[in-house]
């Protein structure tokens, strides 16, 4: 009986070890992130960055992007006192379905009155820059929100660009 009671307890101690090394250990959950949120006009200060949006421009389309679409383009000011540098790739925007829109710097009709921001801004440094996002002219009015994401540093600012109207195609 007592060889059976051992062996039982070897077993149950191998599957428990078992289990417990198949379990993946996720990186980092959305929770562990820090989050800041504000609106245009106002500097949002997280993990030593700091980002403002000053002004929001729409423009139609210059028959560069497809029917239904537009340009988003927003004056960004960044300064980063972090020892992590803040990639200009780190931008994105967002509308309130999580439908998620990537920045590109195109060959743009408006292009000449753009800055462009630097691939990265080291820490004590800042910039003011544009993004161009394009975006279907529906998500003109999905609450629009500018994101910076670092996965880096766990940080996340949410800026809200407030009504950006509509824009005749």
């Amino acid at each position: 009986m007592k060889l059976r009671s051992v062996l039982f307890l070897a077993v149950m101690l191998l599957f428990i070890a078992a289990c417990s090394e198949a379990q993946p250990v996720p990186e980092a959950l959305l929770t562990d992130y820090n989050y800041a949120a504000g609106e245009l006009n106002f500097s949002v200060a997280l993990s030593g960055v700091v980002i403002q949006v000053t002004d929001v421009e729409v423009y139609a389309s210059d028959g560069n992007i497809a029917s239904g679409y537009v340009y988003v383009v927003p004056t960004v000011n960044v300064t980063n006192q972090n020892e992590t540098a803040v990639s200009n790739r780190d931008f994105s925007l967002v509308d309130e379905y999580l439908n998620e829109y990537e920045s590109w710097q195109t060959n743009v009709a408006f292009g000449s009155a753009l800055q462009t921001m630097p691939d990265s801004i080291t820490q004590g440094n800042n910039a003011s820059a544009n993004h161009v996002f394009i975006v279907p002219a529906a998500a003109l009015q999905a609450n629009l929100k500018l994101r910076w994401d670092s996965p880096v540093t766990l940080s996340r600012i949410d800026i809200s660009l407030g009504d950006l109207g509509s824009v005749e195609q």
